[in-house]
């Protein structure tokens, strides 16, 4: 089968598509014990500006504070969006330029997680608890 020059176009600018939309979101997830504590953590960060690079500095520096606390790095999967059913999101992209989105967080963490976004000058948004 022959292919025409306009469908491969078309692959190569799909693939290239699929790869530069590819890393706008990182997910991050840890189970272990830290200083006494239990942690499950599956947070995502979703890019709202910022470059390429700086946005996977960003996760892979998030995914690493837990190494400075005696804990694993956190799994990093790079996402094309971070998952639409969250229990918490910090829109802080007029300051920081990325949404923070929390799955497996207690309601007693709520308070400190809308604590944390309003410091860095975010919008908080309650989701499902």
């Amino acid at each position: 089968m022959k292919k025409t020059p306009f469908v491969s176009s078309v692959i190569v600018l799909a693939l290239h598509a699929n790869f530069v939309f590819a890393n706008d979101a990182c997910l991050l997830e840890t189970n272990a014990t830290m200083m006494g504590v239990k942690l499950d953590i599956k947070d995502c960060l979703q890019n709202a500006g910022l470059p390429e690079n700086q946005f996977k500095a960003q996760c892979e520096g998030i995914s690493q504070a837990a190494v400075s606390m005696g804990g694993p790095a956190a799994k990093i999967t790079y996402l094309t969006n971070c998952p639409t059913q969250f229990q918490a999101k910090c829109d802080s992209s007029s300051t920081a330029k990325t949404l923070f989105f929390y799955y497996k967080r207690s309601s007693d963490e709520a308070e400190g997680l809308k604590s944390s976004c309003e410091l860095m000058g975010g919008v908080y948004t309650k989701g499902a608890f």
